[in-house]
């Protein structure tokens, strides 16, 4: 394992599901590599998640979004009203999602907020509306999408961040679905999300089929994220790792 300004540091601010079983707050990942720092997800919580482990919201860089749902990134327009009046940030800030990303961010933000983004803020703001098998290549870092399956959005997607030599592949909310395998392969870790247990579900993932279908992924590390009830009361029994609010990986 090399220095620590040389590792990717990743660290769960929220496991949970819409529906905030085990208490958990919801899907937002933190990355800091190479002086950045990321977010994978956003979703409502993420002010609290974000102080319970000591990090500013001002911070953070860029912010990658799978899909928008509520729990997903709802949390982006809390992020913008502390860069407003709480740390008062001034740098700026990339925002990577699915097509229409700015126009749901602003539409929430006025129905959150009404009328306190009308001056704007004091930082730019980038957004970055990505599509079906998107590269994103900035100097230091690539985002690269997959399309997956969930629901019947057609801008729902798996993402790969890969950044100080090192590869982050996020499933977001899937079925099974082929495209998880390059989307997986040869990642340091892979985050895939695991709603059911006994039972194949329509629109996510369930632990018997990942548990059946490891061995075609290709990842160094696998943990699951976003666990229904069923599956959070079998956690300690669970053959694949599995992630809790506040876990931190070093990579």
């Amino acid at each position: 394992m090399g220095s620590l300004e040389n590792q990717l540091i990743f660290t769960c601010l929220g496991s949970g599901d819409a529906f905030g079983n085990g208490g958990r707050l919801q899907s937002c990942y933190h990355i800091g590599a190479g002086g950045q720092q990321f977010l994978l997800d956003c979703g409502s919580s993420v002010l609290s998640g974000l102080k319970r482990q000591g990090f500013s919201a001002a911070a953070i860089d860029t912010v990658i979004i799978s899909h928008l749902h509520g729990d997903h990134f709802g949390g982006i327009p809390y992020l913008l009203l502390d860069g407003k009046y709480g740390d008062k940030r001034t740098a700026p800030l990339t925002l990577i999602g699915p097509k229409g990303l700015q126009q749901a961010v602003e539409a929430l933000a006025a129905i959150l907020y009404p009328g306190t983004f009308s001056s704007g803020v004091d930082f730019p703001i980038n957004y970055i509306e990505v599509d079906e098998a998107t590269i994103v290549q900035r100097d230091s870092y690539q985002v690269q999408t997959w399309r997956v399956s969930h629901g019947s959005s057609q801008q729902v997607y798996g993402v790969r961040l890969s950044v100080a030599g090192r590869i982050i592949a996020y499933s977001g909310d899937t079925e099974w679905v082929a495209n998880l395998l390059p989307l997986a392969a040869g990642s340091d870790l892979f985050i895939v999300e695991c709603c059911g247990y006994h039972q194949v579900m329509p629109s996510h993932l369930d632990y018997q089929t990942l548990l059946a279908r490891r061995a075609q992924l290709d990842c160094r590390r696998m943990v699951l994220t976003h666990m229904g009830k069923e599956v959070l009361k079998h956690q300690d029994a669970l053959e694949i790792e599995s992630l809790n609010d506040g876990d931190v990986i070093f990579i």
